[in-house]
């Protein structure tokens, strides 16, 4: 594991001859502990992808390129101790993905066969065997992953997504009815579905880059490198329900006041429910990339700009996405940019808080700790932020100290009473944990994940692992589904008391009668956490009754009729 020791003295030329160079339009280098953990040689593998996934034993996964060797699987602690778990066969694997960490404790990932026609979805285990569970063209007008990171602008290929009931969701960057990319779905049980081919056009989006996320309300985001208005070659977001339903929330035009053009990394959904994320721009284009933020109903900021006049002290074109930090701010990475003495253009590691306040935090040069950090960094549940560059040598791993908190990561992040839930986090002494106050019970005997029992009460909100020396917490509320099991009487008329029974139903929020009658809070009586009176409101229509609490919705079996 090296240091970078000589970042203090890169700081204080890089400031003073960009003061020199730009003068009150720099953007001063703030002072942060990186450190290099790990550069690859040999047989090591090669171009590592970013996007690391925490295991959990605390340790983090990764994958490589294989620009000039086979691809590799490999392992490093956040110490910095590293192994290579898994090699691939050139023949069926001449790329990878990065990797997931699924529900199951395995990994998840894709593979891809160059520029033709194949690769897999694939299973691997933390020992590194792996299991395909789909090959692409398979079926007919299936996608497919083509290319590497220079293939794919600096972005390699796409991992899969995986939804709390155990499906697969991802994108492929080409194949297809329109050559132009498809999104998937895989079940646990190995039913594969497309939900949707992409078209190159103004009215939809073309050749995704990057990975799908899943909101809070269940659907899946993503974004397209190109489509969208006015002409198709700017790249859009979109969202697509879990059952194929399509939407263009945002179609950027490269312009100076969009600031957007041809996204390459995956949104990331904030802790105010706003999505965030990046687009890489292009050299021939007035915005070399920027940051954005985009609401769920398409309401879009740009938040930050690059540009060819600001390169040298911002970075520019960034490759990468973001990750909120447990600090409540967002980190990325610039793919270009940045002025290292005595080289430069290496790109930069970079802070923005929600407002876009932007700050430096570090500037690579290549001799000493390599270049091009292409994909997203991760946050550990210890706090720092790790990552991977692509170029000098056969790349590296690097990580962050920006100083913030340990946080408590649970997977899946909803569920019902009684179910289960991984927490990722550190267990040391801890002495309980709580899902919004309500005690949980928990099994084995690990400092670095344990499972906990959803339980029953209140317990939609934060989850903290309790200890003597303080609580360590999730950044985001987990969410308890409520159930409707029945409802008394089956019929009423305007003002008649009628009961529910479920669980989970005591942070109720409102009950909607026969799909258009909204009853809120102030008027429901909640009973205790199994059981709701309501009475039926004037103007309510026959139909099914759903409670919504602040965990979730539920409907009905049958419907509850209104008589005169």
């Amino acid at each position: 594991m090296k240091t970078n020791k000589h970042v203090t003295r890169a700081i204080l030329i890089h400031s003073l001859g960009a003061l020199l160079l730009l003068g009150s339009s720099m953007l001063v280098e703030a002072v942060t502990n990186f450190t290099t953990l790990h550069k690859f040689v040999g047989v090591e593998g090669d171009i590592p992808h970013g996007f690391l996934a925490q295991n959990r034993d605390g340790s983090l996964f990764g994958s490589t390129e294989g620009q000039s060797i086979n691809p590799t699987v490999f392992k490093i602690t956040p110490a910095g101790v590293f192994s290579v778990l898994h090699t691939f066969n050139a023949a069926p694997a001449k790329s990878t993905s990065p990797l997931i960490l699924g529900l199951d404790g395995n990994f998840y990932g894709t593979s891809g066969n160059g520029n033709l026609l194949g690769g897999t979805i694939f299973k691997m285990t933390p020992a590194g065997v792996i299991t395909v569970l789909h090959t692409f063209g398979s079926v007919l007008n299936d996608g497919f992953n083509m290319g590497g990171h220079f293939a794919n602008f600096g972005t390699g290929l796409i991992p899969p997504v995986q939804a709390p009931d155990g499906t697969l969701y991802g994108t492929t960057n080409s194949g297809g009815k329109n050559n132009s990319g498809i999104v998937y779905k895989l079940t646990p049980s190995g039913t594969y579905t497309i939900l949707r081919h992409f078209t190159f056009s103004v009215t939809d989006g073309a050749l995704p880059l990057a990975p799908l996320i899943i909101g809070k309300d269940g659907n899946l985001y993503g974004t397209t490198r190109v489509g969208g208005k006015p002409s198709a070659s700017s790249g859009t977001v979109f969202r697509i329900t879990p059952t194929g339903a399509f939407k263009i929330l945002h179609s950027f035009d490269a312009t100076i006041t969009d600031g957007g053009h041809q996204p390459n990394a995956p949104l990331v959904q904030g802790t105010d429910g706003n999505f965030y994320g990046t687009t890489k721009g292009s050299g021939v284009t007035v915005t070399q990339g920027n940051v954005f933020k985009i609401t769920p109903s398409g309401v879009y900021t740009n938040l930050h700009r690059f540009d060819s006049a600001t390169a040298f002290a911002q970075g520019t074109l960034p490759t990468a996405g973001l990750v909120q930090g447990s600090d409540g701010n967002f980190y990325g990475a610039t793919s270009a940019g940045g002025k290292a003495i005595p080289f430069g253009n290496y790109g930069v590691l970079f802070k923005i808080t929600p407002q876009g306040a932007y700050t430096v935090l570090h500037t690579f040069n290549q001799p000493i700790d390599s270049s091009d950090p292409w994909q997203s960094l991760v946050q550990h549940t210890n706090g720092k932020l790790y990552g991977t560059t692509a170029i000098g040598l056969g790349g590296s791993v690097f990580s962050l100290d920006v100083g913030a908190k340990p946080f408590v990561l649970a997977q899946p992040s909803t569920g019902k009473v009684g179910g289960t839930v991984g927490l990722l986090g550190d267990f040391t002494g801890v002495t309980s944990v709580t899902f919004n106050g309500v005690n949980a019970s928990i099994s084995g005997t690990g400092t670095t994940f344990r499972v906990a029992t959803i339980p029953a009460g209140p317990a939609t909100g934060l989850i903290k692992i309790n200890k003597p020396t303080g609580a360590i917490s999730s950044l985001k509320p987990f969410l308890v589904q409520p159930t409707l099991t029945s409802f008394s009487p089956v019929s009423g008329a305007v003002g008649r008391a009628v009961i529910l029974t479920g669980r989970s139903l005591s942070q109720v929020t409102s009950i909607r009668f026969g799909g258009n009658k909204v009853v809120p809070k102030s008027l429901i009586s909640m009973d205790n956490d199994n059981q709701l009176t309501v009475n039926v409101p004037i103007g309510a229509v026959s139909g099914k009754l759903t409670v919504t609490t602040s965990g979730g919705s539920a409907t009905s079996a049958t419907n509850f009729t209104v008589t005169p």
